[in-house]
């Protein structure tokens, strides 16, 4: 309308955790007459800006960010206070760009960021996106990153979950469900990059991407495959590529043992867009054996592919992925049904059928937006003239 002035938004990801989502909402909210900027960390060596470079302030960490020449004993607290300070930057860029509201991605530190949405909610609406329902998916993590996990939570104005099934978590533990919107996540495009010609192998390619963690199963994976190593040799091969952050000591010793080595590839480090790029011409399906999940970043790159998806029927994959139709659905931590839908994959060669409708990112926007300006009306704020 003519007159009113785009709602301004601060949105909140100290650490960078989700930059590939963070870049297509902030793009689905401008479509939306939102203006965004965002606050977090600077870039790190060999990353690259993904948001617009006026949108992206560096409030967090910006001479802290990896202190790892110092002891352990003072990482931890120098960190916390770092993060601290950047919560009062944060209030800052809230007064500078005028904010109407402050939207937290991630909460890194609850305590912490709970003391400051207090403080904060005087003046601005909240919302917090629970990307993980399920505090870090079951990862054991330090105390003070788990301490009051839920308090943020309660805190905020409004919720914004990705799945009917985290909302149903959320309630379960005491949030009030009338405070909490299912917002789906939409497709995470790879930027294009320049790849030379591929080298085909006549074996079914699985892959497996991503920062290796725990809660995704890939010792899961690991045991499925020994299970059906017989039936796969010749057939099919396995690619799993990602930074490791967990001890590989163990699950290598079991591949071993397993005698496997020669079926599965482990690709461990930083994947770069190039690296990724190159592997979803690899790759034939995608596997995801994973635990505990609500929404998956590496799923919905995947899911661009249009390729077989595996997954443990758990979150985002048991709401979104047809089983026969967009790939095959497994019990979570069951290797044995894990074993046979490899088999199965590697023997039919299995696609997915054409058909089903993604969100897309200016629907995102838009419903994102809309929750906005319900929060403002709620609250009793003055809309913007």
């Amino acid at each position: 309308m003519k007159g009113v002035r785009p709602l301004n938004v601060v949105l909140v990801d100290p650490s960078r955790f989700t930059v590939p989502y963070d870049a297509q909402l902030s793009e689905g909210l401008t479509q939306a007459a939102i203006k965004p900027v965002w606050s977090l960390r600077p870039l790190r060596a060999g990353e690259s800006e993904e948001l617009p470079p006026e949108a992206a302030r560096p409030t967090f960490y910006r001479r802290s960010d990896r202190p790892e020449g110092l002891l352990r004993l003072v990482r931890g607290p120098l960190k916390a206070l770092a993060h601290l300070v950047g919560l009062w930057r944060l209030s800052r860029l809230a007064r500078e760009t005028r904010a109407d509201i402050i939207h937290f991605q991630w909460t890194v530190l609850p305590v912490f960021d709970a003391a400051a949405i207090w403080f904060l909610r005087r003046r601005y609406g909240l919302l917090l996106t629970v990307h993980d329902s399920v505090p870090f998916n079951g990862q054991r993590m330090p105390f003070f990153q788990r301490f009051l996990y839920d308090l943020p939570i309660k805190l905020v104005d409004k919720v914004i979950v990705h799945t009917a099934t985290a909302r149903r978590a959320l309630a379960l533990r005491g949030i009030d469900d009338a405070s909490i919107t299912v917002i789906p996540h939409g497709p995470l495009k790879l930027r294009a990059v320049a790849l030379p010609e591929p080298v085909r192998d006549s074996r079914w390619t699985f892959a497996m991407f991503g920062k290796i963690k725990p809660y995704k199963g890939l010792d899961i994976l690991i045991e499925a495959i020994g299970q059906a190593a017989e039936g796969l040799r010749g057939r099919a091969r396995f690619v799993v590529a990602g930074a490791p952050h967990m001890d590989m000591g163990a699950l290598q010793a079991r591949i071993d043992a397993l005698g496997i080595a020669d079926l599965l590839e482990l690709r461990l480090g930083y994947l770069s867009d190039q690296d990724l790029a190159g592997l979803f011409e690899e790759a034939d399906t995608f596997l995801f054996p994973y635990r505990q999940i609500d929404a998956s970043g590496a799923y919905y790159m995947a899911k661009t592919q249009s390729k077989w998806i595996i997954a443990s029927r758990v979150g985002v994959f048991a709401e979104a992925v047809e089983d026969g139709r967009d790939g095959a659905l497994v019990p979570p931590e069951d290797p044995a049904a894990l074993a046979r839908a490899l088999l199965q994959a590697a023997e039919a060669r299995s696609v997915p059928r054409a058909g089903g409708q993604d969100a897309t990112w200016e629907t995102i926007g838009l419903s994102t937006a809309t929750l906005y300006g319900q929060l403002l009306r709620e609250g009793g704020k003055r809309m913007p003239a």
